[in-house]
Order: structure tokens, then sequence, then C-alpha cells
């Protein structure tokens, strides 16, 4: 049993929980949907990217889950894209759908699907997509997820081997083993504390204790910079994800459970 100290040191934690993820939250702002999404309702898609093929538009996109449900399958959808301008470029829906019957996601899961619209207009500016859409879920009831932050990348839950933290609005988490989850190799330079991080064709590269960063060469500046608190190095997650080209869904569940999901828009 409990004592009264140790009752008061819970609620205390859960307290100071509560006010990191509400400050994050704050902070994160209402950012681009390219870059980092707020969901809501049971099930998100959103556009990765799109190109024209033919008279044809595909639309990578995913859906995430960021309920408290567990989706069984999506019996009906319809999926409406517009241009960064507003300008509705296609429009499609679909009924009992082979791959959309046979989605099944727990919370924090995420699932790719190309989308194939025909008839689009052409010519449009495909840098930024905006998707609105209307679902139609079979659910069922899910407990799995307890107090604390989530966070999930391409379907890997991270567990981090120290607990992250809030400063000046941004969260910073593990440095080595977040970068590694989001498919980066890291190497890390003593000497100078500069940490280079390869994806694929990607080069990012900091050093601790100063903002200013390079991604393929061209200068980025993260929220606050990667630092080294009690022995473990950290980095801000929302700058080190987008600089790699991944995409970050949000959701505050209550004061003290939070869920992220980071997706790879490859």
């Amino acid at each position: 049993m409990k004592t009264m100290k140790q009752r008061f040191q819970s609620i205390l934690a859960l307290s100071m929980l509560s006010v990191m993820m509400m400050t994050w939250m704050l902070a994160f702002g209402a950012p681009a949907a390219s870059a980092s999404v707020q969901p809501t309702g049971e099930l998100t898609f959103s556009a990765l990217s799109g190109k024209y093929e033919k008279d044809a538009l595909l639309v990578k996109g995913v859906f995430v889950n960021m309920s408290d449900v567990k989706i069984n399958k999506v019996e009906k959808f319809k999926l409406i894209v517009k241009d960064a301008a507003g300008n509705e470029l296609a429009t499609r829906e679909w009924d009992n759908d082979a791959f959309l019957t046979g989605l099944s996601l727990e919370p924090g899961q995420s699932q790719k699907w190309d989308v194939m619209l025909p008839g689009a207009v052409q010519g449009a500016d495909l840098k930024s997509l905006d998707v609105t859409y209307q679902m139609t879920c079979a659910t069922e009831k899910w407990d799995g997820r307890g107090e604390g932050v989530h966070i999930f990348i391409d379907n890997r839950k991270l567990n981090p081997e120290v607990a992250p933290f809030i400063k000046d609005g941004s969260m910073l988490v593990p440095l080595r083993s977040t970068l590694e989850a989001l498919g980066a190799k890291v190497e890390w330079s003593p000497e100078t504390q500069t940490v280079k991080a390869t994806k694929g064709s990607d080069v990012m590269t900091f050093k601790i204790g100063q903002k200013s960063s390079t991604i393929n060469g061209k200068a980025i500046q993260f929220g606050v910079p990667a630092q080294i608190v009690d022995g473990s190095s950290f980095i801000p997650l929302r700058d080190a994800s987008e600089a790699l080209n991944c995409t970050l869904f949000v959701r505050m569940h209550s004061a003290t459970s939070m869920t992220i999901v980071i997706v790879d828009k490859q």
C-alpha cells in the first residue's frame, strides 16, 4: 500500500506530465498539413505526396489510427483532393473495397495507401495537397494505452531508454535511438561534438548545443539545440523528423496521455 508521501509524489508526477504535454501541444500550433497533422475522429487519412500519371492523379497517402479504439475495417470512403489554393482536383468514392475492408489498425498504427484518381484536373501545383474525406469504420474497444507519451515510428513503438522532456516548447528525445528508428545511420564525432545522420540520400549534420543544422548542405534551424543532459544526448523530435522527410501526427487523449505517430513520406 502506498504511503501518503508516495501518493503525493505520484499525483505530482502526473501533474507535471500533464503540464508538459499541454505545453507541447500549445507550442505545436497549427503547422502545415504536409508536415505535421493534429487529427480528429477515429481514423485519419493524410496525403504524403502526389504526382500526375497521364490523365490521373496518384496520391500517396497514409491511414493513421490516433483514436482510442481498434479499427477493424473501413466500409465506405469518400476522398476529395484539393491543391494548396483550395481548387478541387479530384474526388472518388469506395464501397466495400478489398484493401479498405482488410484494413486493421490498433491505436498508433499506420498503413500507407496509393490512390489513383482518374480524370483529375491537370497542371496543378502538387507540392502541398489538402484532402477531405468521409468514412464509415468498424471498430472495437481497445484498452492497451496507458499514461505517458507514446511514440510510434512507422508502426514500431519507440521505447526510449530515458524519458522525453519539454524545453522551450520542443519535445526532446534520446538522440541515437530516435534517429536510428527514423532510419538514419548515426555517426558521432566527440572532438567536435558533431552528429551526422544519413538516411538514404539525405544527410543531416548538427552540433550539440547549437540550433543551426544542415540537411543536404542546406542550412536549417532547430527550435532548441540538441543537448546532453545527465550523460544522455537528446534531439528535438519534430525538427529531426521533418528534416528527414517524415510527417508527424499528434493527439492528446487526456491530461496525462499523448500519442505521436511519425510516418516516413517515402
